[in-house]
């Protein structure tokens, strides 16, 4: 009996850093794992390092000759005509195949391989905006023909939160199959977890270093704040990067820089933690990978909104926003163990529902085959 198979199209993989390509990696494993459904992963830009294939066997990858669309799409008809793959999962994003965010190329080779496979489409990002003195402000136009596009051509669509939901349904004139699947965290999700009382007082914020110095910048006050009310004794900035704006202490405790982590250490200072901070845009938490392994780690989600939210929230969110955690305070001003522990388990409860790697496993193998 032949044994299913599915081509994953990704713009990175290990060892280079790239969100999509670690989240198309951990789901490659588990639809073998669960599912008997081997991925070869077509990379589009060469890793600057080798990487070892041994580590996804029985899976495979692939890399492209040059990151180009012709020469791209070439080595995927190649693997097409070898392999006979049940379906393609393109991984997209406006910046993933061209990093001038111009995608018409690219989608448009995309197009002409949708007409003899099926296609199913996982939207990353949708397209980017600005001012006309950004790119962004020239490039948006190409960037929603191009979703547009895409749409069309897919047999099954998918993305992480309500906004993007409502943006493809807007577009989606032939009545695709559209399913919201939230991000799943990249580091895994630990099944032993130990309870809040037997972890170190540690406050972890995480993400990239804009976002990070940010943070430090315009909302010192409300992170040292948390620090008080959780009775915090070490905040780690974790994350690429340098800033001056990374300060020594907060709220009278050290901050601990660490530089880069790879997943498994990562995953063990968070199964450590009893809390961490992202700075995030509210109406899209669920592609937040940072909220995400967070969540999976049973540590106490907080999030600081960095816009106002537009979409109605709806009656539970897995997090406590940053503002807010005053409310949760006791007589004595802080917030008791149990306290942590019931918001914390909670979120992770909600996450192993609603957005486990499991779970977005599972309803992806059910859109490789059928006709719509």
């Amino acid at each position: 009996m032949k044994t299913r198979s599915i081509l994953q199209i990704v713009s990175g993989f290990k060892p280079s850093v790239d969100g999509m390509g670690d989240f198309a990696r951990r789901l490659g494993d588990t639809l073998w794992q669960r599912n008997q459904l081997r991925s070869h992963f077509a990379v589009y830009r060469n890793p600057p390092t080798p990487f070892d294939a041994r580590q996804i066997l029985p899976n495979t990858i692939s890399y492209s000759g040059e990151a180009s669309a012709p020469a791209f799409i070439e080595e995927i008809d190649r693997l097409q005509n070898q392999h006979q793959f049940d379906c393609v999962l393109l991984h997209y994003g406006p910046y993933a195949y061209s990093p001038t965010g111009e995608p018409a190329s690219f989608v448009h080779e995309i197009e002409d391989l949708a007409a003899d496979t099926r296609l199913l489409v996982f939207f990353h990002e949708l397209y980017a905006s600005g001012m006309p003195w950004k790119r962004a402000f020239w490039t948006n136009r190409q960037q929603r023909d191009s979703v547009a596009q895409l749409m069309q051509n897919a047999k099954v669509a998918f993305t992480s939160n309500i906004k993007y939901m409502k943006r493809l349904e807007d577009i989606n004139d032939d009545n695709r199959k559209l399913i919201k699947l939230p991000i799943f965290s990249n580091i895994g999700e630990p099944r032993d977890l130990r309870p809040i009382h037997q972890r170190a007082r540690q406050l972890i914020i995480f993400g990239q270093l804009a976002t990070r110095a940010r943070l430090y910048r315009e909302n010192r006050q409300a992170i040292e704040n948390i620090c008080r009310k959780l009775r915090i004794d070490k905040v780690v900035d974790v994350g690429s990067g340098e800033s001056p704006l990374i300060p020594r202490s907060l709220a009278g405790v050290e901050v601990r820089s660490t530089g880069f982590m790879d997943e498994q250490q990562l995953s063990a200072l968070m199964s450590d933690s009893i809390a961490g901070v992202v700075g995030y845009w509210p109406d899209v938490w669920e592609k937040s990978g940072v909220m995400a392994s967070y969540q999976a780690h049973a540590l106490l989600p907080i999030l600081v909104e960095l816009e106002p939210r537009r979409i109605p929230a709806p009656p539970y969110l897995p997090y406590v926003l940053a503002e807010e955690i005053y409310s949760l305070a006791d007589r004595d001003g802080t917030i008791s163990d149990s306290g942590i522990q019931q918001l914390a388990t909670a979120a992770h409860e909600y996450y192993m529902r609603n957005q486990s790697v499991e779970r977005c496993a599972e309803v992806i193998a059910e859109c490789t085959t059928g006709q719509g």
